[in-house]
């Protein structure tokens, strides 16, 4: 059975051989509108800002054979581009320059073959990345130029085992290993600001005093010059006479037994 294209169907399969891909409609471009007025008044605004950015130092590979390449310049003054790999490195040594590249360039994947050289080459953007976020930590030494290679590589391998917890979900370990990662990347944030003396530190302070409090207590028991201050007796003149109306009630007993008690009976 024959479809619209002229391919020959077989149990429900198109012959690769019969099929016309150019017959195939192909989907048209969507419509998309201009943008709005007030993205156009920050488009100014964002140009300026990324030119007042340092110009990072890109980079051009050539192919030598073996799977090996060199690098050189994206232009044409090799000694200006030798400083600005300087600048990022905050070196002066080539020897610095040379081992910072060689790191650099083995965090780069090789991709790409090139069939001209009959090599396997890495992509020249993926190196001039990795660069260019070395050179925004704007290194001022050669100690600082190590702790930002390092986090640009800690980064590239946060998000490639990120992307592996993401697509295997079950796998706790992986998920473990991606925040140990992001947690070294923060410790590592940290010792840079902490290099250029940026760090950020909130500070508790406690103060402990030592306070001693003494309370004197005087009781006074009518103790006074005039009975020798002897206590428990009155001072002043004597005490009020206590006067008591009320007839006193006599018991049943005739006396001699305060309390009654049963045994008296007998």
């Amino acid at each position: 059975m024959n479809d619209d294209n002229g391919a020959i169907s077989k149990g429900g399969d198109i012959d690769p051989a019969t099929a016309d891909i150019a017959k195939r409609p192909r989907r048209k471009a969507r419509n998309r509108p201009d943008p709005p007025a007030e993205l156009r008044e920050w488009e100014g605004k964002a140009h300026k800002r990324m030119l007042n950015r340092p110009l990072p130092p890109n980079i051009v590979l050539e192919p030598t054979g073996f799977d090996q390449e060199s690098w050189t310049s994206p232009h044409s003054d090799v000694s200006l581009w030798t400083l600005q790999l300087a600048d990022a490195f905050g070196t002066r040594s080539e020897a610095v320059l040379s081992l910072f590249m060689s790191q650099l360039e083995s965090l780069c994947g090789r991709g790409i073959w090139d069939e001209t050289a009959h090599q396997w080459r890495m992509q020249e953007s993926e190196l001039s990345a990795i660069l260019a976020l070395v050179n925004a930590f704007r290194p001022r030494n050669e100690p600082e130029a190590m702790l930002a290679a390092q986090m640009v590589a800690t980064h590239l391998l946060t998000m490639k085992v990120g992307a592996r917890a993401l697509r295997y979900d079950y796998d706790t370990r992986t998920a473990s290993a991606f925040a140990k990662l992001v947690k070294a990347y923060a410790v590592q944030s940290e010792e840079m600001r902490a290099s250029k003396g940026k760090r950020r530190t909130t500070r508790q302070t406690i103060i402990v005093k030592k306070e001693l409090h003494q309370s004197v207590h005087y009781h006074d028991h009518r103790g006074g010059k005039q009975n020798d201050y002897r206590p428990h007796e009155p001072t002043g003149g004597p005490a009020a006479e206590i006067t008591d109306q009320r007839e006193t009630l006599r018991g049943k007993n005739a006396g001699g037994v305060v309390v009654p008690l049963s045994r008296s009976t007998r």
